[in-house]
């Protein structure tokens, strides 16, 4: 119920000020459903995050980007959702959703940073998850994440 990207450790002899992983998803339905719900969560390093409830599975229209050969009648966009995680706490879409800042996330004992995505086993609504790239959805962009230093 998750999948997970590594990406190169981030150069830890400067301070970071912040992470943040920006992504376009939506959850996931046979077909689609607008109102198909799911809790989607985000753990860096193994640490959780936080957790975004997608309101649904959207294919009610054609993605800006979606190639033709997609059919109708299954998903084809998400929404651009942004986790940003900082000294303070971790905030989703910049509202702050949990007290999980980046002295809880180790960073020092791997040569990577793990970026899972996926619903928790407990959580309220598992609707699964799809995730879009630059050539699919409506948004122009693949997975991004962005790390600020002091």
């Amino acid at each position: 119920r998750f999948f997970e990207y590594r990406f190169p450790k981030p150069d830890t002899k400067n301070t970071i000020e912040s992470i943040s992983i920006i992504a376009e998803m939506c959850s996931e339905a046979p077909n689609y459903r607008e109102d198909w719900k799911s809790d989607i969560c985000l753990w860096l390093n193994g640490v959780e995050c936080g957790t975004w409830r997608c309101p649904g599975d959207f294919g009610d229209r054609r993605g800006r980007l979606t190639p033709n050969w997609w059919k109708t009648g299954n998903t084809q966009y998400g929404l651009l959702t942004k986790w940003t995680i900082n000294n303070n706490g971790c905030y989703i879409n910049n509202i702050m959703i949990s007290d999980t800042n980046l002295r809880d996330i180790k960073m020092d004992n791997k040569t990577y940073l793990s970026v899972r995505f996926g619903n928790k086993e407990d959580a309220e609504y598992i609707g699964g998850l799809n995730i879009f790239g630059r050539a699919f959805g409506d948004y122009e962009q693949d997975i991004v994440m962005i790390i600020e230093y002091k």
